[in-house]
């Protein structure tokens, strides 16, 4: 039995400086954080959103964008040229909701933007 302590003893030695190295390791080994998203841009949003509306057509002109927050959503009004078409108003909600005049009955997008765009 003599020698069977002395092997139980530096197994254990060994099982425990194992131990505590592999308890160390994580914490050296930690992987950074992913870097946060930058923060997304409402106008340059609402013109991407639009631009797909329109069939990410080129040459679009946008002007008097105006900004509102309404319930925690962003909405974006403004204008938009398109070449050889005359101004046509669009309006943004969130990330998803887009609304561009030429594809609305006639009528909707006064009202729309008499209720969404406080100073257009």
């Amino acid at each position: 039995m003599g020698i069977r302590t002395p092997a139980i003893a530096s197994t254990l030695v060994v099982l425990v400086l194992g131990a505590c190295r592999s308890e160390a390791e994580p914490a050296n080994n930690v992987a950074a954080a992913p870097a946060a998203p930058a923060p997304v841009n409402p106008t340059e949003l609402a013109q991407r959103l639009v631009s797909q509306r329109l069939g990410a057509a080129e040459g679009l002109g946008f002007s008097e964008v105006q900004l509102f927050s309404s319930e925690g959503a962003t909405i974006v009004c403004g204008r938009v040229t398109r070449p050889g078409n005359a101004p046509e108003r669009y309006i943004t909600v969130g990330e998803e909701d887009v609304f561009v005049e030429s594809q609305m009955q006639a009528g909707h997008m006064d009202q729309a933007f008499n209720e969404f765009c406080r100073n257009a």
